[in-house]
């Protein structure tokens, strides 16, 4: 998760021009990123539920 954190602190720093803008949208950056993590995430567990005996399922040889 670190590793997704520094990228996207990465990808938001090429969107702006000086650190005093990236500074004042900071705020707002976060924010858009934890919504998008926590729809994400919302999906995959909700899959995950929906299917679960066949993505958790050991394979008997």
């Amino acid at each position: 998760m670190y590793a997704t954190a520094r990228f996207n602190a990465w990808v938001s720093a090429t969107g702006f021009t000086s650190s005093e803008e990236m500074g004042a949208a900071k705020q707002e950056t976060i924010e858009y990123f934890v919504e998008q993590y926590r729809s994400m995430l919302d999906e995959n567990l909700t899959d995950y539920i929906s299917n679960f005996d066949g993505y958790m399922r050991a394979d008997k040889a």
